[in-house]
């Protein structure tokens, strides 16, 4: 078979890594701590009573001892453990107390653009453009594109990949220096890859020999290649699995007056951190929430702002106009040092509030844009109380405030070692069902299967109707309604772009005949954005429905979550009928 060399994009940096080294203590340590600090006990009692093995109790009791919490004393019953001075002393910590150091260090990495994995510095062969082999005959090159979904590194997967035994990366000196685009080769011989670390993951390596056989299947009769073949077609992306998140029915917030409370209630109830990013800021109504942000700075809170883009159809940007006029208010109050307004756009149209509580982090996402509202439209956001989630949506928002790639601003890598730290934190008691969030062209995916598992019914909400809706939602929902006589329900607020009002009663008009509601609603007025089928399955986005087209280049530009719970969508559902007709 012929030998095929297989060109990957990769990204290449060394950044100075601050890493915190030492093993930290385990919640099994913190509990057998706990155990003999209510009475002295043996190895064997201790197994007993934990159900772990007697192996890994003394274990930890030998680790316990060397940092002098626990000693061995002799009784008639033999050997036990018992806590000293110095262990009661810390015992009712949250977390015992690590001997960690701090230390700089260079370390070098590499991150493939076709499905995104990092690599240590020493893990791939790279090539600069100049030392990348030429086309033959003999020996085809065939050179796979790099993704647009990984157009921006995520740095926390960058952290975790190389991190040793027993570190975590707390921070990153900034480093003026862009990553340098170079290229890894691997080398493709009778279906088997030569050259790729052992780890990498499945995407791009079914990638890598798809190109090849590709590139096989080019040569001609006599044995000559016709063509270098460049490969472009990404691979498809497997859906996110859900996580188990903590819910309550109250997690769900519905219509304007909600909105506000529960932005104030967030805010109040902060200690250290407030972040929040609105797609728009309005100078009006960052003035009005300014005295509450000023208030959280008086206690201490820290407040980050960003935001995403301009008013629609404006040739000026209000938003940033806003945001500079905010910033020197605050300046004038004397809080500059703890209230920043940044200055730069994220280019995303999605709405997130992130504080944390004696309780834990919390996060609104949602339809909601906190500093532009009036707070009298019907709006939709869930408030994610779920570590994992929430952690991993601060990850996403240290990508958007890094603005362009390979350039890591102190701001994003703050935000990215808070989000990995916010996925450690233990999670809440209570009620769990599967969540999972959405990003990008994960909500074009979701309105097919909602297409495909729907049973009784769909419906969504939306701002605004455009002409993407019929091949992104409407036509799809059609499907399910001419297959299984389900029941479709659109509503909207208004019209958008090229579909003029007569338009849009046009549409109503020809979706109607085939059995399918597409309505607009003036009482309340809409801005919410949600997805729904049956009783069970509620999507809760930035993106609205009926009109965006999500992009798969611009993955975080709209940004939701997918909550599946008894009767979740149900009484969502009763929530807008009673909204509409009170």
């Amino acid at each position: 078979m012929t030998t095929v060399q297989v060109v990957i994009p990769v990204l290449k940096g060394s950044r100075r890594f601050i890493i915190e080294r030492g093993r930290r203590w385990s919640v099994i340590e913190h509990l057998l701590l706990d155990a003999v600090s209510r009475g002295a006990a043996s190895a064997s009692d201790l197994a007993e009573r934990s159900n772990l093995p007697r192996r890994v109790v003394v274990e930890a009791f030998i680790r316990l001892m060397r940092a002098g919490w626990v000693e061995i004393v002799s009784t008639p019953r033999g050997p036990l453990f018992q806590i000293t001075a110095a262990g009661a002393s810390r015992v009712q910590y949250e977390q015992l107390p690590s001997a960690t150091v701090r230390e700089p260090r260079w370390r070098g990495f590499a991150i493939e653009q076709v499905s995104g994995s990092v690599y240590r510095g020493r893990e791939l062969d790279l090539y600069h453009k100049s030392r990348v082999p030429a086309h033959t005959e003999e020996t085809p090159v065939v050179h796979l594109a790099a993704s647009p979904t990984h157009f921006l590194e995520d740095m926390s997967e960058v952290f975790t990949t190389i991190e040793g035994e027993d570190e975590i990366i707390i921070g990153v000196d900034r480093g003026s220096e862009k990553l340098a685009e170079r290229y890894a080769i691997v080398t493709v011989k009778d279906g088997e890859i030569d050259g790729l670390p052992g780890r990498a993951p499945e995407k791009l390596r079914l990638a890598i020999l798809s190109a090849a056989n590709h590139a096989s299947a080019k040569l001609s009769e006599n044995g000559k290649t016709v063509a270098p073949v460049i490969v472009i077609k990404e691979a498809d992306e497997e859906v996110p699995a859900a996580v188990p998140g903590a819910y309550d029915s109250s997690d769900l917030i519905v219509d304007g007056d909600d909105h506000w409370r529960s932005f104030e209630r967030i805010i109040m109830a902060a200690s250290e951190r407030v972040i929040i990013h609105s797609t728009f800021i309005s100078g009006e109504r960052a003035t009005a929430v300014l005295p509450l942000l000023l208030r959280a700075a008086e206690r201490g809170v820290k407040v980050d702002v960003l935001w995403g883009q301009d008013d629609l159809g404006s040739s000026t940007r209000s938003s940033q106009f806003a945001a500079a006029k905010m910033q020197a208010e605050i300046e004038a109050a004397g809080r500059n040092g703890s209230i920043r307004v940044h200055q730069f756009s994220t280019n995303s149209h999605a709405k997130i509030v992130f504080a944390d509580s004696h309780k834990g982090w919390n996060a609104l996402i949602g339809s909601c844009n906190w500093l532009a509202s009036d707070y009298k439209s019907f709006e939709t956001s869930f408030r994610l109380r779920e570590p994992m989630l929430v952690g991993q949506l601060m990850r996403k928002l240290a990508g958007l405030a890094q603005g362009r790639p390979g350039v890591w601003n102190d701001f994003a890598i703050d935000l990215a070692v808070l989000g990995r730290r916010i996925m450690d934190t233990p999670s809440p008691g209570g009620r769990k069902v599967p969540m999972r969030l959405l990003y990008g062209a994960d909500h074009a995916k979701l309105v097919l299967k909602a297409r495909d598992d729907a049973i009784s019914r769909i419906f969504a909400l939306s701002h605004r109707i455009g002409i993407t809706a019929e091949s992104l939602t409407l036509l799809p929902a059609l499907a399910a309604v001419k297959e299984r006589g389900i029941d479709a329900s659109f509503f909207y607020g208004r019209t958008t772009g090229p579909l003029s009002g007569e338009a849009g009663a046009d549409l109503v008009r020809s979706f109607a005949k085939a059995g399918l509601q597409v309505k607009p609603i003036h009482k309340p007025r809409i801005h919410a954005k949600v997805l729904g089928w049956d009783d069970d399955y509620l999507a809760i986005s930035s993106l609205n429905w009926l009109s965006a087209d999500p992009s798969e280049t611009k993955p975080f530009r709209e940004i939701g979550v997918l909550v599946t719970a008894p009767k979740v969508a149900d009484n969502y559902v009763g929530h807008f009928k009673h909204a509409v007709t009170t």
